[in-house]
Parts: structure tokens; sequence; C-alpha cells
């Protein structure tokens, strides 16, 4: 306990901020310097977490700590390199043809060059023949066909991963998959959902090295990327909950990444609270080191946005529009400012919080919101502010914009608890996990039901069945079906009043003769009163001599009171021992 006091007083005498929490990996290296070793395991974990601006930083401090350390400088190299998110469809080699800065291919060619220098005959060859792989992947000065050189890259990675000497070792399968996905980024799969011949190429390393360590961060990051555009039934759960369970917690794109298969099987509470931790871990590397956060400022909106999208899947309007107040917060004038790439990027996710606006039934207000300064460098904003309205039309009546997918309706599904709400479903309390399923557009989820009308888990999705599922048919459904019961009345009121000698009472008796509302309801509903309506009929008719003459009158017509009800009534019992009889039903057995 005065340990820990003690190290308290002294951070809280220290103006830098206390280090980041990133895990016991390591990654042995030829180093005899501590602090090289610590630093290069860091710079691995932030590499791994894609926040590569930050990798750098710390693979040049452990080549600083000791220049000797050939892994240190190819770290350097490694981190300036395209990965799976950002390459050359998203303008990663334009980018990356500068002298200095983030990225940059001359200072990943300057470190590979003092990596080669570095290493000598006493060095272990599994660091030459990374050193040897990562030198195919950069050329200076960057030329049109620097991208080709991913292929070379890609294929001695791959050769270097099927050799039996690294079969476990966890991070050369890592960086194999990580090259070979980088070959066809989001595109794993066909329309049909087969996968590729690159995604056959990636999983096959991924197989070995989560076979050999089943909790390496990045196997298990591009474990859940590999699947993600796959099956559903597919899905390798146990990569998802080892970055849920990561001991690395302020790598906040290793805590978000359980959530891209989480919304995919309708765990909206599980999605939100992945995506919160992210932003919260993210927030304190801001605090850190505010300098080296603009490319990776996009991941931090990313996880806001899936926040955003996961509270609008779960009916939760607070937490989507608080999701979207935390994007205009984060995305000041300043913040787009500091990049010239930042606003192109990133200004369309200012539109989160009319888009929101858009999905719900107060879709009036919100759109119309005033907006601020930023406006004016916000394009998407100014079009969702000016022409979002459209989209929330339907809420207040109005014809809408076709659109090629579906929105999801804003209102909380029957049967889907809302986040933060405890449930003793399958899940437990912290939260269900299950096959509610919407697919990346956030379809609405399938209902299934058991006989007694009540939830049930849909275990179709592999191994994270339970779910809890809406009750009762679609609200579609029912609406079509109670038009369709007043579309009946009408007809038998319209008929009634046509015969020459119709009264009142004639006329609600052929209404109510159409079918009773209560029992049609049941009927529709498939609930546990649900019985065809032959034998409804025929259970009325059983129960007429015992229950007397009110329920007759219930039947028969309730404008029978005075001197006429009592005819009413023998008209109604008489009338519904014809109907059973007509049926085949019998009198008194047909229930």
């Amino acid at each position: 306990c005065r340990l820990r006091l003690a190290l308290r007083y002294i951070h809280m005498l220290d103006d830098d901020p206390p280090p980041p929490t990133l895990g016991a990996y390591t990654q042995p290296v030829s180093t005899t310097v501590r602090e090289c070793q610590l630093l290069f395991d860091r710079g691995c974990v932030w590499a791994f977490s894609l926040h590569r601006e930050e990798a750098v930083a710390c693979f040049q401090r452990a080549a600083e700590a000791d220049s000797a350390c050939a892994m240190a400088h190819w770290g350097v190299a490694f981190a300036n390199g395209p990965d799976y998110n950002w390459n050359e469809s998203a303008g990663f080699f334009a980018a990356a043809a500068q002298h200095a800065g983030y990225p940059s291919f001359k200072v990943a060619a300057d470190a590979l060059e003092r990596a080669a220098a570095a290493l000598t005959d006493e060095s272990p060859q599994r660091e030459r023949d990374l050193v040897g792989a990562l030198a195919l992947l950069f050329e200076w000065p960057v030329t049109p066909t620097a991208a080709q050189r991913k292929v070379a890259y890609a294929d001695a990675m791959q050769a270097l991963a099927e050799r039996p000497n690294y079969a476990a070792d966890a991070d050369v399968q890592a960086l194999a998959a990580d090259a070979v996905m980088s070959l066809a980024p989001w595109a794993l799969y066909g329309a049909d959902q087969a996968p590729t011949p690159v995604a056959v190429r990636a999983k096959a390393p991924l197989e070995r090295g989560l076979a050999a360590d089943p909790a390496h961060p990045y196997l298990c990051h591009l474990r859940v990327h590999l699947d993600e555009m796959g099956p559903r039934a597919r899905f390798h759960w146990p990569s998802a909950e080892a970055l849920r369970r990561t001991d690395a917690t302020d790598a906040g794109h290793l805590l978000h990444m359980p959530s891209h298969l989480d919304i995919q099987v309708g765990d909206y509470s599980a999605a939100m609270q992945a995506n919160r931790e992210a932003i919260s871990a993210d927030l304190r590397q801001l605090a850190r080191a505010p300098q080296r956060f603009s490319i990776y400022s996009g991941y931090v909106v990313h996880n806001m946005e899936f926040l955003a999208w996961a509270a609008m899947l779960a009916g939760n309007k607070g937490a989507a529009l608080a999701a979207a107040g935390q994007i205009e917060t984060f995305l000041d004038e300043a913040r787009l400012a500091s990049n010239p790439m930042l606003p192109a990027f990133f200004e369309s996710y200012l539109a989160t919080r009319p888009m929101v606006a858009s999905l719900s039934a107060a879709g009036r207000s919100e759109s119309r919101r005033p907006q601020e300064a930023s406006v004016a460098r916000s394009g998407a904003r100014a079009v969702w502010a000016l022409g979002g309205a459209p989209l929330a039309a339907p809420a207040r009546g109005r014809a809408a914009l076709p659109l090629a997918h579906p929105l999801p309706s804003f209102r909380p599904r029957p049967g889907l608890r809302r986040e933060g709400r405890r449930s003793g479903g399958p899940g437990g309390a912290g939260g269900v996990r299950g096959s509610a399923h919407a697919d990346g557009a956030g379809h609405a989820a399938e209902a299934q039901h058991d006989g007694r009308g009540a939830l049930r888990p849909d275990r179709s999705c592999g191994a994270r069945g339970g779910a809890l599922l809406p009750r009762g048919p679609p609200r579609g459904e029912l609406g079509r079906a109670r038009r369709r019961r007043r579309k009946v009345r009408r007809d038998a009121v319209r008929r009634a009043r046509r015969l020459p000698d119709a009264s009142a009472p004639d006329v609600r008796r052929a209404a109510r003769r159409a079918g009773p509302p209560r029992a049609r309801r049941a009927a529709v509903r498939g609930g546990p009163r649900h019985l065809p309506q032959e034998r409804l009929v025929a259970r009325r008719a059983a129960a007429l001599p015992r229950r007397g003459g009110a329920r007759a009158a219930a039947e028969g017509g309730r404008g029978g009171a005075g001197r006429g009800g009592g005819g009413g009534r023998r008209r109604g019992a008489r009338e519904l021992r014809v109907r059973a009889g007509e049926l085949g039903l019998g009198e008194a057995t047909g229930a």
C-alpha cells in the first residue's frame, strides 16, 4: 500500500503523464539494453493497434537507446508501411511520397539501410529473414508501381511462415497474414460470401499463429477482419473475446475490434460497451501525445460513429445523440485544420447528428438544429441540415426518398432490451450474445418465437447463441391484419343495411358475427389463445348453456335490451349452434 502511494506521489510531482498500459506482450530481440526492448515491445503493440504514428515514435526511441538493434530500425520501416485499412485505394502511397513525417517511404528506406548495417554474422537468422523480406516492400523515390511491391513482400512473408522453424512463431505468422490480407483489403469474400484466394491464403498463417498463441493481439485483430465479411456462422469468437479481455487497456483500436462482430449478431449492448472503452483509451492517449494523433484521429471518430450506430440499432436515442456530440467536440476547427487530409477524410462524420435525427420520430427538431460556424467547412453536415428532412419524413406522414437499403426504425423493437438494462437471458446480466441478425447496413433483426409466443434463443450463428429476439410478428403485419379485419366488418355492415327490413340490432349483430376482435387478435399474434376459427365457434356454442343469458347476449347482440332482448339472446345461441353444425363439429363437443 505504501509503495502504491509513493508511486502516485511521484507521478503527481512529475509533469509527464503515466505511461500507457499496453500489457505483457513481448517479442525478444537481440539487444542488451532493457529500455530498447521495452520500447520495441510498446511499438509492436501500437503497430498491432494501427496507431502507427505512436509506433514509429517508440521504435525510433528504441533505436536511440541501442543503435545496434536491427529490429528497432526494422520497426521504424514496418510502421511506415501500408496496412489493411490504409492502402493504395485510400491514397496511402501518395501520402507516403514525402521526405519526412508520417507516413514516409524515405524514412522507411533509411531505417532499412540502418537495419541491414546493424546485422552481423552473429545476428539471429529470424531477424535477417524479417529485414530481408521487408526490404522488398519499400522504394525511394516512390514510383506509380510502388503498390505492386506488396505482392513480392507477401510472397516472401508467406514463404517464411510456411517454414517448419517458424510454424510456432506467432509474430512471424501475424506478419505473414498482414502482408497477404493487404493484397485485397476489404475484398476477402465474394458476393456469395465465398472466400477469395487471398482470404484462403491469409487463413493458414492465422490458424497456425493462433494455435501457438490464442491471445496474440495482432493475430486476433486480423482474424476479426478476416471473418467479419464472411458467414456469421464461421465467426471466430475466441479471437474477439481475447481482444475484449486484453491487458493492453490503452490500445483503443484493439478494444474496439470485437464490436465488428457484435453488431452483426445483434449484440448492440456489447458493441456499445466495447466502443465506450475504446474511446476512453484513445482520449487518454490523446492527452499523453496530442502531436501524434493526425491519422489516428480517424480511428477515434470511427469508434464514436460505431457507438452511435450501435445505439441507434438498440433503440437508444440518448446514447446515439451523445456519441454524435462527442464527434462534434472531437472534430473541432483546430483539428480539421491541423492536416490537409483531415477535412477530406473526416468531415462526413459531422453528419452523424442529423443522421440520428432522421431515423428518430423527433427528426423535425433535431435535423433542423442550428449549425455552428464550422458548417462552412463541413459540406456533409450542410447537406444533411438542408436535405436530410426528406429522410425523416416517414415519421411525419410524408413520402420519403427511395433508398437502396431500408434504414432501421428508431423505435425499440419489442423483446429487445435497451442498452444498460439487466437481462436474465442466456447471456447473463452483462449483455446477451446471439444472432438477432443485422447486416452491415443495420437491417432489422429477424423474429423467431416458440409455440407459446415467447422469445427463444437462435443458435444458428455458431458459438454465440442466445440473443433475445423480438416478440410477436412484425409491426407492419399486425397493421395489415387490423385493416383486413376492419374491411371484413365494414363489408358485413354494408350487406346487412341493404336488406329490406334491416334494423339497427340486425346491423350490429352482423358486425359482431364478422369476427370478434379479441379472438381475431389472438389468432393473428399466434399466442397461446390461437385456435382455428371453426374451433372458436364450436367452443362458444358448447359454453352457451353453462354460461346463461349473459354469454348469449354477448354473442347474439346487445341491441336487444328491453322488449327484444330475450329474442336476441335466443337467436344468438341458435345461430352459433347452427354454425357449429354446419362445420360438422357438433353442439357440445367441438372444444
